[in-house]
C-alpha cells in the first residue's frame, strides 16, 4: 500500500506481474516436463517441478491479491489476507511428497550406474535448444521483476526476483548434466537430481513454516523493529506506547500499535496525527502493508506549554510581542489534579537562538519539537515557516492578550474548570 495500485503502470501492477510469471512458470513446467520424458533427464524433470513450486507461489500471490480488495468485516477484521497461506499450506505437502519421489529415484538410478546398470539419456540438438531457450526466458523474467521491484520500491517483487534467480542456478546445472551426458557421464544427471530435490525441500518447507506461522497468528522477526518503535515513540504528541504487534497476514505484514497521545487535541488533530505517523512508517518501512494505530489519552498527564518572554521575573514575567527575538522562554508543566490544572514545575530559559542572523523562528520551533511542547502562547500570529512546523508538530498555538505567566496560569486553570 505504498502505491496506489491504480497509479502504477500497467505492467508494475501486481496483478500484471503475477499474472506474467504464472504463464511463465506454466510453460516452462510442461515444456520441461514434456523434454524429460523425451530425454529421460531426471534432473530435467526435477527443474520442471521446481517450477511447479513457482506456480503455486504465484497462483497463492494471486489468491491473495483478489481477496485483498475484499473489505474487512466483522468476521474477518483484518481481511482475506490468509486465505493464500491456507492453499500454500495444503500443496507445500504435495512439493514435499514431489520431492521425496525424485530423491528415491536419483538414488536408485546412482546405485544402478554402479553396478553397471547405467540410464541412457538422449541429447538430441532440439532438447539442447529448448534448455537454452528456457534460460533465455527464465533470465529475462527475473531481469523484469528486478527492474520492476527497484522502480516499484515493492519488497514483494524483489524477493520474488531473487528467488527466480536461484531457480535460473537450477536451470543452469540441468544444461551442465546434459552436457556431461554428451562425453557419456550419466550418472551426473541423477546428482543434479537429487541436488535440485533438496533445493525443491528446501523450498517447500520454507512455504510450509511460514504458512504455519501466519495461521497461528505468530508476531513475526522484524529485522527493523527498534528503529520502528523508536519513529512512532518520538513521534509528536505521543506520549507512550502501550501496545506495538507486527504480523504477517499472507505475504503482507501489519503493524498494530497503541499509542497514548496529548488529551488536550481535538478529534480532527488526533486523525491528522495518526495519519501523518501513517505516512512517515509508510515512507520509511515499506514493507509494512498496512498500519492500524488505535489512540487513547492517559487519564492524568503533564501539559507543557512554552510562552516567550521579555524578561525573566519568574512568575511574574512579562509576554514578549515578539518570538525569534524574545531575549527568555518560560516552560510550564502542568498537570490535572482534582479537575484543576496544577503547575507542578516551570523553567526560564534564554532564547538561544537570539543573535541567529537567519531562521530564528524555523530553529526555535524545531528546539520546541524536541520539548515536545503542547500549547505555545503568542502575542501576535507566527509567519508562516514556524507557524507550518509548529501546526505539523500538532502545537496548540493561542495568540493572547494577557501580559505575565501568572495570567496565562489563571486562564489554564479556568479553561479546566469550565
Amino acid at each position: 500500500m505504498i502505491n496506489s495500485n491504480n497509479s502504477k503502470k500497467f505492467y508494475a501492477r501486481p496483478i500484471f506481474v503475477n499474472s506474467v510469471l504464472l504463464v511463465v512458470n506454466i510453460g516452462l513446467f510442461i515444456f520441461k516436463l514434456i523434454f524429460a520424458d523425451l530425454s529421460g533427464s531426471l534432473a530435467l524433470k526435477a527443474d520442471a517441478f521446481d517450477n511447479l513450486t513457482d506456480i503455486i507461489m504465484v497462483f497463492a500471490a494471486l489468491v491473495g491479491i483478489t481477496y485483498a480488495k475484499r473489505k474487512p468485516n466483522e468476521k474477518f477484521p483484518y481481511g482475506y489476507y490468509k486465505i493464500e497461506n491456507i492453499i500454500s499450506l495444503i500443496i507445500s505437502l504435495v512439493i514435499f511428497y514431489t520431492a521425496y519421489n525424485v530423491i528415491l529415484i536419483s538414488f536408485s538410478e546412482i546405485y544402478a550406474h554402479f553396478v553397471g546398470l547405467p540410464k541412457q539419456i538422449i541429447t538430441s540438438p532440439v532438447i539442447f535448444i529448448f534448455l537454452i531457450i528456457s534460460l533465455i526466458i527464465s533470465f529475462s523474467t527475473t531481469l523484469y521483476l528486478r527492474v520492476i521491484g527497484k522502480q516499484t520500491n515493492s519488497p514483494i517483487i524483489q524477493s520474488q526476483a531473487s528467488e527466480k534467480f536461484y531457480d535460473n542456478l537450477i536451470s543452469s546445472s540441468v544444461i551442465i548434466g546434459f552436457i556431461g551426458a554428451l562425453f557419456g557421464v550419466n550418472f551426473l544427471d541423477s546428482i543434479i537430481s537429487l541436488l535440485i530435490a533438496l533445493l525443491i525441500i528446501k523450498g517447500g518447507y520454507d512455504i510450509f513454516l511460514t504458512s504455519t506461522k501466519i495461521l497461528l497468528d505468530a508476531i513475526i522477526d522484524f529485522d527493523q523493529r527498534n528503529e520502528l518503535y523508536n519513529v512512532i515513540k518520538n513521534f509528536p504528541n505521543v506520549k507512550e506506547i502501550e501496545n506495538f504487534e507486527i504480523r504477517s497476514y499472507g505475504r503482507y505484514i501489519f503493524l498494530e500499535v497503541v499509542v497514548i497521545l496529548n488529551k488536550e487535541l481535538h478529534l480532527h488533530q488526533i486523525q491528522s496525527l495518526k495519519n501523518a505517523l501513517s505516512d512517515k512508517i509508510k515512507a520509511e518501512f515499506p514493507k509494512i502493508f498496512k498500519i492500524i494505530i488505535i489512540s487513547q489519552t492517559l487519564p492524568k498527564e503533564v501539559i507543557k506549554i512554552a510562552v516567550p518572554l521579555a524578561n525573566n521575573e519568574g512568575l511574574s514575567s512579562k509576554i514578549s510581542e515578539h518570538f525569534g527575538e524574545t531575549s527568555f522562554f518560560a516552560i510550564l508543566e502542568m498537570q490535572e489534579e482534582n479537575n484543576f490544572l496544577e503547575l507542578k514545575n516551570y523553567n526560564i530559559l534564554p532564547n538561544k537562538f537570539a543573535d541567529e542572523e537567519k531562521r530564528k523562528g524555523i530553529l526555535i520551533s524545531e528546539w520546541l519539537l524536541l520539548e515536545k511542547i503542547d500549547k505555545l502562547y503568542l502575542k501576535n500570529e507566527l509567519k508562516k515557516g514556524p507557524h507550518l512546523l509548529l501546526e505539523k508538530g500538532f502545537v496548540q498555538m493561542v495568540v493572547t492578550e494577557l501580559s505575565s505567566i501568572k495570567d496565562i496560569l489563571e486562564q489554564e486553570r479556568h479553561i479546566q474548570s469550565s
